[in-house]
């Protein structure tokens, strides 16, 4: 059986959200998940925080320019493709 973590189906059903338009009510959420991210990357599994910080500042860079499809891509393909519990 394939588990995926909560993180995981946050990040999915966040970038999803973002590609059907919904940036207002996800935009308060996302800091709690990137918070989430940094703790399980940089503290659990010993990733670079370099790297994670990188991502973090690509993911707000998109949020502050409302490039809601680029923050989806980030979110589902480089966030979630770093090592969470």
């Amino acid at each position: 059986m394939n588990h995926v973590s909560p993180l995981h189906q946050s990040l999915q059903t966040m970038a999803d959200g973002f590609r059907r338009g919904n940036h207002v009510a996800l935009g308060t959420e996302l800091p709690d998940v990137l918070a989430q991210i940094v703790v399980q990357t940089v503290n659990v599994a010993n990733t670079s925080p370099d790297i994670v910080h990188q991502l973090i500042k690509k993911c707000l860079h998109s949020f502050e320019h409302g490039d809601w499809l680029g923050l989806a891509d980030l979110l589902e393909y480089e966030v979630a493709a770093l090592p969470i519990e």
